[in-house]
């Protein structure tokens, strides 16, 4: 009996060593178990580059006030990654061949110049030999669509020969965003806050259609990835954020991720350096860049990020700004934990709020206010940097009913009279015309 008791004692004091052992995450079941899909999941931090970037510029093949040649020039003096000139209607080529212009769009071949770079120069730019071998990508095929529309329901179009000269229709973006599906490209939808008119309040971004009609959109076509979250100085695109949100709130249930972008869509030279994207990539390349805006391999920043750092606030463009250097993703604790540089704060954001603050996030901690994604935004003295949505499921998530907006269709004989009147957009006639009619009305 005596050496029963003793084995009975020696096995259970095995058995509570072994409790002991095991962490204490292992013994909790009280909180959810999610599944955290993390659109950095591919990056190697140790060996892939953040590449700096900008998606969305002009030139005077359309509406911009520099020359292609002095655009490339000063994104490549801020020390730029990567540039994709997209004018209105012109498909973009390399920085040394001349592109199609458009007629009416390309008004600036008859009234102001135009130029490319030499061959010489180009070289030197794509192989940074000036540069200590830091080369400037040239992105190639871009293009700003609905080149002609009054309401700037516009699209910027990649990796595709579509859009070329075409007008585009009044408050349809389906149309652009088929199209260049259909050709092999990759869009993303430009400064939304332009077309709702919500820079300067909200409402037009908690209107439940406008959010079920662009997240109708982005189910529909997977290759529109995502949207401009900031726009130039973040003028127009001041509360694009809040709609960024309410989006994905419709589409990660049905398994749709969209990416935010950033970009300075400069016209002038004081919109160089305001906004950009920094690109995590094995390579730079045109195919690495194009897997990346797929996938959400990269961040976006804003110098002037208003809604959230204030109207006052300005980064200087030669100011460091918050960058990410790794992300770790621990689906068995439930946290995901980020590390950065030039940085005063990490927030995040989940169903369109500010729910913890810090360089770690446990989801179990704030179960009752994460619904299906989680982000971050990271706020330093040159700027403000946003993480692409992680996706987190709980076990809940499903499809939802889709109750689809359809914008309003004109009639033929107004549309005739619409397109007429779009033939000055984009002009300097039409800007002249604009200006003299706001100096009459002072």
């Amino acid at each position: 009996m005596k050496s029963f008791k003793k084995l009975l004692s020696f096995v259970l004091s095995i058995v509570m060593l072994s409790m002991l052992a095991v962490p204490a995450f292992a013994l909790d079941t009280s909180g959810k178990d999610y599944i955290i899909k993390s659109p950095y999941e591919t990056v190697n931090w140790d060996t892939w580059g953040a590449y700096k970037s900008n998606l969305h510029t002009h030139s005077t093949y359309s509406d911009g006030e520099m020359l292609l040649s002095e655009v490339v020039e000063s994104y490549y003096a801020l020390n730029y990654d990567i540039l994709a000139i997209t004018d209105h209607g012109v498909n973009g080529t390399t920085w040394n061949t001349q592109p199609t212009m458009v007629p009416v769009v390309g008004y600036y071949k008859y009234i102001n110049k135009i130029d490319t770079l030499t061959d010489e120069r180009y070289n030197e730019i794509i192989t940074g030999s000036d540069r200590g071998g830091k080369g400037m990508l040239n992105v190639t095929q871009g293009i700003e669509m609905n080149c002609l529309v009054l309401n700037k329901n516009h699209v910027n179009g990649f990796f595709a020969d579509y859009g070329y000269a075409i007008p585009g229709k009044e408050n349809d973006y389906e149309s652009a965003i088929k199209g260049n599906s259909l050709a092999g490209g990759l869009s993303f939808i430009n400064h939304i806050g332009d077309w709702t008119k919500d820079g300067g309040d909200n409402s037009g971004n908690t209107n439940v259609q406008t959010i079920q009609y662009f997240s109708d959109l982005f189910i529909k076509y997977p290759s529109c990835v995502g949207m401009e979250i900031i726009n130039r100085m973040d003028s127009t695109t001041k509360y694009d954020r809040v709609l960024w949100d309410n989006i994905l709130q419709v589409t990660v249930p049905q398994g749709r991720n969209v990416f935010g972008f950033a970009n300075d869509d400069a016209h002038a030279p004081g919109d160089i350096g305001n906004s950009f994207e920094l690109f995590m990539l094995p390579e730079l390349s045109q195919e690495a860049l194009r897997t990346a805006m797929e996938t959400g391999t990269f961040f976006s920043t804003g110098r002037k990020v208003r809604a959230e750092l204030g109207d006052e606030f300005h980064a200087d463009i030669n100011s460091p700004y918050p960058s990410v250097t790794n992300i770790d993703v621990n689906e068995l604790t439930n946290v995901i934990t980020v590390s950065g540089e030039n940085y005063n704060t990490i927030q995040w954001v989940s169903n369109g709020n500010v729910i913890a603050t810090g360089n770690t996030i446990d989801l179990n901690d704030y179960e009752d206010q994460i619904t299906c994604y989680v982000r971050f935004q990271m706020s330093g003295d040159g700027g403000m940097t946003f993480s692409q949505p992680f996706c987190v499921d709980d076990g809940t998530l499903g499809d939802t009913d889709s109750n689809v907006y359809v914008p309003p269709v004109y009639s033929p004989e107004i549309n005739f009279i619409v397109e007429t009147i779009l033939m000055f957009k984009n002009t300097k006639i039409f800007f002249l015309l604009e200006k003299l009619s706001k100096e009459i009305m002072k």
